[in-house]
């Protein structure tokens, strides 16, 4: 079964994308609200995806990015802050897809699919 971690700070979405992909069959091993806490959990359940916020208060996305960047765990990027300067700084990290807030959960499991 393919696993997923969850990281944004919004509550409510994580919690709506937990509920979306178990109707799915996406085992979510965890959600998190902050990018110490994405490190933390990827380390522990070594999941087959994350979905990453980028905007996220004390410990950002891009601080996971850093963190992650010899990890096996394909990496989804969701933000709401998409510019040149952004893009170019996302471009130095191994991410699997970039997908911009309001995020649509279908292209999310576009991504996904080919595992």
């Amino acid at each position: 079964m393919t696993t997923v971690v969850i990281i944004d700070d919004e509550i409510a979405l994580t919690e709506l994308f937990s509920d979306l992909f178990k109707l799915e069959n996406i085992d979510v091993v965890a959600v998190g609200y902050d990018g110490n806490q994405a490190v933390e959990l990827c380390s522990k359940h070594n999941p087959d995806f994350l979905l990453l916020d980028l905007s996220m208060p004390e410990f950002d996305g891009f601080y996971a990015l850093e963190k992650l960047q010899n990890s096996t765990t394909k990496i989804i990027v969701t933000t709401g802050l998409v510019d040149e300067n952004i893009l170019n700084q996302l471009n130095q990290f191994p991410i699997l897809s970039i997908q911009n807030k309001p995020v649509n959960f279908d292209e999310v499991l576009k991504v996904m699919a080919p595992i």
